[in-house]
């Protein structure tokens, strides 16, 4: 999977360019159908780092007196949608653009993206919970702790994947492979190695066909055909592992629509998971350049795509990457570990 495909995978340049290009297929980000209007996941969960609000006490001014313990205001996840501001955030749920800031750590108010997972501090009643019905869009993950996902995607030869676990493995990291039916058939004791070592086993398809059609130009699947494909696939990893690959999904080519993620939720996949940070490795990036790439786009929250194929350099500059993450104090986990509420 690492060299660049369909119509759209000529664009090198524009690929190299931008850090949420499409799944190895060299084009540039895609303008999705918007999602469903925008919801909070359902479960509440601590700030880590939210300041308290400390009520006036009523009457005179009091005597000074011990400074009271800091305390982890309420809050939810919430998956940044389709047209959100911060400022509509805010208003929907009742907090200020300011409090968003400050929980999240946010460099720039102005510059949040589809995907990105906000920690909002709340005071009122929370609102619904996502409906069922559409897969979330995940770009992004928990940005209020400094941590990232290091996912590799499998559909075409073997290519490296053995060293790829072994440098996992002897750093002690937990990572995420989203792989296709037809890999999984073709490799069945690297995918018992990936699910034995603790890796998330996400869905990628059964043979890396695009599910919109953007990028390779056909038809979209029909909603049957975009079926056969989830299940066959999962039913392949189960057969090999005893584990499913729900609720993750990663599309092929990072080609999505609205219609995708109602067809993903009807099967199961509550997670569309694309990316932050792609590596460039299937575009032929030499390995100082992929570790030059990485490190860069390294943020919290971020979740980085790699190829375990032959054609890239990405298991090469692995080490380098984890050792620059580590240098400056990030922790690296699975993309269930990032986006987890």
């Amino acid at each position: 999977m690492g060299a660049p495909r369909g119509p759209a995978g000529v664009a090198l340049a524009g690929a190299l360019i931008a850090v949420t290009i499409a799944c190895g297929g060299g084009k540039p980000p895609l303008t999705a159908t918007p999602c469903p209007s925008p919801q909070a996941t359902a479960t509440p969960c601590p700030s880590p780092t939210g300041a308290p609000t400390v009520s006036p006490s009523p009457g005179p001014t009091p005597s000074p007196g011990p400074t009271p313990s800091p305390t982890v205001p309420p809050g939810v996840r919430y998956v940044v949608q389709a047209g959100d501001t911060l400022t509509a955030i805010a208003d929907r749920f009742g907090t200020t653009v300011e409090a968003i800031v400050e929980a999240n750590g946010l460099a720039d108010p102005d510059e949040i993206v589809v995907g990105q997972i906000l920690f909002i501090p709340t005071t009122g009643p929370l609102p619904s919970p996502t409906p069922p019905g559409a897969a979330q869009v995940i770009r992004r993950g928990d940005a209020s702790s400094k941590a990232v996902a290091l996912s590799f995607d499998a559909a075409s030869d073997a290519g490296f994947t053995a060293q790829i676990l072994d440098t996992l493995e002897a750093n002690g990291i937990s990572a995420s492979f989203s792989i296709s039916g037809q890999w999984a058939e073709r490799n069945p004791d690297l995918v018992r190695r990936i699910a034995r070592e603790g890796h998330l086993l996400m869905n990628h398809s059964h043979d890396h066909a695009s599910f919109t059609g953007l990028s390779t130009g056909e038809a979209p699947l029909t909603r049957a055909e975009r079926w056969e494909q989830l299940d066959r696939t999962d039913a392949a990893v189960q057969d090999l592992t005893g584990r499913t690959t729900r609720p993750y999904f990663r599309p092929p080519y990072g080609d999505y629509d609205a219609s995708v993620n109602a067809d993903l939720a009807a099967r199961g996949y509550a997670y569309n998971v694309l990316w932050t940070v792609d590596s460039g490795g299937w575009a032929g990036l030499p390995a100082a350049d992929i570790v030059r790439r990485c490190l860069d786009g390294a943020e919290p929250g971020a979740i980085y795509v790699f190829h375990v194929g032959a054609a890239s350099e990405d298991a090469a500059a692995l080490q380098r990457i984890i050792d620059g993450l580590r240098e400056v104090g990030y922790a690296m986990t699975t993309v269930s570990g990032l986006i987890a509420p």
